[in-house]
């Protein structure tokens, strides 16, 4: 695994973008549903995971929660958008709210494409628009709790999601 980047700004429609990718020498997954599929899984595992099953994930047909062990819904999700087409294979999923969220927007798209001799894993998350970021205008200690909580928290579960995909493969 290399190429390990993490980015992240504000969007002039005050919604957040941000990606981490790293590259790794071949497909870890197929291009297929399955494929997508399986990224979006193992996504929602690694959250699981990382917080030691503090933050879990549940699904429906209707879509997914992620909850405070506590019970707390922090973010609530559409159902997996998923595609592979001409080597990008990617499960995508809109935000829907929750306690994190200021309101409904944006998504979390999972992908895996060509990027040169190497595939590009990314986890993208678009338009976001967190409750705990700050204002326009306001001042910016009132988005430390994203700052320095949620925003790494973020980039931390990715790095632990292409872990175990590379695991994944390598079983």
């Amino acid at each position: 695994m290399t190429g390990w980047e993490t980015s992240e700004h504000v969007l002039e429609s005050g919604g957040f973008e941000s990606r981490q990718r790293v590259l790794v020498a071949e497909p870890v997954v197929e291009a297929s549903e399955a494929g997508a599929r399986t990224l979006g899984v193992t996504y929602w595992q690694a959250v699981d995971r990382f917080t030691r099953g503090g933050v879990r994930a549940s699904w429906t047909g209707g879509g997914g929660k992620l909850k405070l062990l506590g019970g707390a819904t922090l973010l609530t999700f559409g159902p997996p958008e998923l595609s592979f087409d001409g080597g990008l294979v990617s499960c995508r999923h809109a935000i829907q709210g929750g306690l994190l969220a200021l309101r409904a927007g944006g998504a979390v798209t999972l992908a895996q494409r060509p990027e040169g001799d190497q595939q590009e894993l990314s986890v993208m998350v678009e338009e976001y628009l967190p409750r705990l970021a700050a204002r326009a205008g306001a001042p910016p200690w009132t988005g430390m709790l994203y700052a320095k909580g949620q925003s790494p928290f973020h980039a931390a579960v990715s790095r632990r999601y292409f872990e175990l995909l590379l695991r994944s493969r390598d079983s």
